[in-house]
This record gives structure tokens, sequence and C-alpha cells, in this order.
């Protein structure tokens, strides 16, 4: 039996070092199968892993939404303490998808994220905003960001090596990452500046509508190792989001290496990013200049985020504290009322 339990449906950097920061034994139950039989295996795996563990308390992402569902419904009829850690898709669903039946099915997954949010004893969202959201439903949140994952064995060069310069866009290619301006911009820079771009495209770069520019390289799917080493490698991380309310993980990733960053102009970003970033709006000419001021200034910029680094780690060890403290507090009401049916 386990006291604390990490339960996902995907794999994701997060779920990994947030399981491992608060001690809690990490179930990533991720099956490539057709939609409805990898639900099946993932209810059922759930509910075995909860039947054998037990758990006092158990952390769920959302999304998702089912697993949501079950760890909160778990909490409640077992009286057990639930946290159901909510990424942007699991505070709003569906709303990257524009298809008729997603419209169709947003006000429902809505309705049934509040019944989450109300139902599970806590809810960690990445930023103040999606804090109030929550809270404003009747739920209870808790402001929680990403750690800063380790890369042992990696470290920055004292200068990066070879011809140009590189910009690593970290891309999963999704509707709220603008990668067609990003390639639009690759044809206003020198051509000695080599754009990355991350993530399987599955063909999405075509809607450009024309060949890619030279200076563009598809990387796809990139192995951990590789990744990594990139971060390490490259002149400038560039992550960039249309929503307002999402701390991007290539930020976290870039900052954990050391790389100077460009990201979304968001009030989400601006307030967590603080330093080591240049900040552009999501059109071409926009990300081009910040590019070629992002190369500019790197060396200062590169300072700042060492500086950065430092001011995160010490801060997100702080909320972690009180996290804990919570979660302590919660237990100990929990086995009070449990003594008094005796």
């Amino acid at each position: 039996m386990r006291e604390r339990i990490w339960l996902t449906w995907e794999r994701q950097r997060r779920n990994r070092t947030l399981s491992v920061a608060l001690d809690a034994e990490l179930y990533e139950l991720h099956y490539s199968l057709p939609r409805l039989r990898r639900w099946t295996a993932a209810i059922s795996g759930t509910l075995r892993i909860l039947w054998r563990e037990r758990p006092q308390v158990v952390f769920a992402q959302n999304p998702s939404l089912i697993l949501a569902l079950l760890a909160a419904w778990y909490g409640r009829l077992c009286g057990r303490i639930t946290v159901i850690d909510a990424h942007n898709a699991g505070v709003y669903p569906f709303f990257e998808r524009k298809s008729w039946h997603a419209r169709l099915l947003r006000p429902l997954m809505q309705r049934l994220v509040h019944h989450v949010m109300r139902t599970a004893d806590l809810t960690l969202v990445s930023n103040a905003s999606l804090q109030a959201y929550v809270e404003s439903v009747g739920g209870r949140a808790f402001v929680l960001p990403d750690p800063l994952p380790r890369f042992p064995g990696f470290a920055r060069p004292a200068s990066v090596e070879g011809d140009g310069c590189r910009v690593l866009f970290i891309c999963t290619w999704a509707a709220d990452e603008p990668y067609l301006e990003v390639i639009a911009a690759a044809v206003r820079l020198d051509p000695g500046i080599q754009v990355l771009i991350t993530g399987n495209s599955k063909g999405r770069e075509q809607a450009y509508g024309q060949p890619l520019p030279p200076n563009v390289t598809l990387t796809g799917y990139l192995p951990e190792d590789e990744f990594v080493h990139l971060l390490h490698a490259v002149d400038v991380v560039m992550d960039l989001t249309i929503l307002q309310d999402c701390l991007v993980c290539g930020a976290y990733e870039a900052v954990a290496a050391g790389t100077p960053l460009i990201l979304s102009d968001t009030r989400a970003l601006r307030e967590y990013f603080r330093r080591g970033v240049v900040f552009t709006a999501n059109r071409a000419e926009a990300i081009a200049a910040a590019i070629e001021r992002a190369l500019a200034e790197r060396q200062r910029l590169a300072a700042e985020i060492a500086a950065l680094k430092l001011e995160l780690e010490d801060g997100w060890q702080r909320q972690r504290e009180q996290l804990e403290a919570w979660i302590g507090a919660q237990a100990a009401r929990v086995v009070t009322a449990a003594d008094r049916k005796l």
C-alpha cells in the first residue's frame, strides 16, 4: 500500500517532476490503442491501482476528465484526499478544438469539470488566473507551477560552437501554437539563422502553402537525450502560445538548461518568467524581430536566466512547503474523523 500515488493517462514531464517532488508513486497508464479500448484499459487499470494501493492521497491529472472524475469520486466515497492537477485543458476542456461536435460537447464537459473542481479536495493550477476561475465555480485551488527539471550530465557550453545561430522552437503542432507564423518569420531572417522546430507535425506545415524556407528544419519527435542536448546547445529557445493563461513547458526546460528565451507576450508568462526573456506578439514580423534581438543580447539574457533559475527554484520550494502543510492538515482531519466513528 502506498500513502500517495500520482495517476496520469499520458506521458508528460510535469507528472514525473511533481510526483517525485511530492513523494507520490507515479502510475502512467498510457496505451497505444484505439480510443474506446484505450479508455477501457485505463479505467480498469486505474480501479485496480486504487483497490490495491488504497492510498491516503491521490493526485490525478486532468485531462483526462474521466480519470479526474474517477479520482474525485474515489476520494469522496472512501474518505481520501484527492488533488487534481488541472492543465489548461483540464480547466477549459476542448478549448483548442473547432469541430462541430467539440462545440456541441463543450458545455457538458465544462459542467463535468466544475463538478470535479467542487468534489476534489484541491485543484492544482499553474497560475493565479486559473486559480481565480476554479474558486469562482466553488472549488479550492492552489498555484503550483512546474518545478524546473534537472538535466544531470548536461551542461551549457561557455560559447555555442558551429556556424551561424540556432533557434529551437519547442512545438507540439497544437492549435494554440503559431507555427505557421514562425515559418513565415524565418523567411525574414538572415539565412545563417537556423530555426529548428520540434514535434511530429503530421503534415501541418503544408498549410504554409509554400516550400519550407531553407533555414527551417523540422526535427520530428526527438528522444529525450537529443532534445535535452539541443536545449543546451542552441543559442535561443522559443515557445509560443496564443493562450493567455498558459505557462508553456518549454520555458521551464530552457531555464533549467540556462538558455535565453523567446516567449509569447501574455500576462501569465510575463509574471512568472521575469527576466532572461524576449517577449513577442504571435506575428511573423514580431517573431523575426524578437529572434534578432534575442541573438544580439544572448549573453545578457543568459546571465539573467541563470539568476531567474535560482529565484524560481527558491520560490517553488516555498510553494511546495505550503502545499505539504495543507495536505498534512487535511490528513490529520481525516484521521480525527475516522477516530470519532470508532
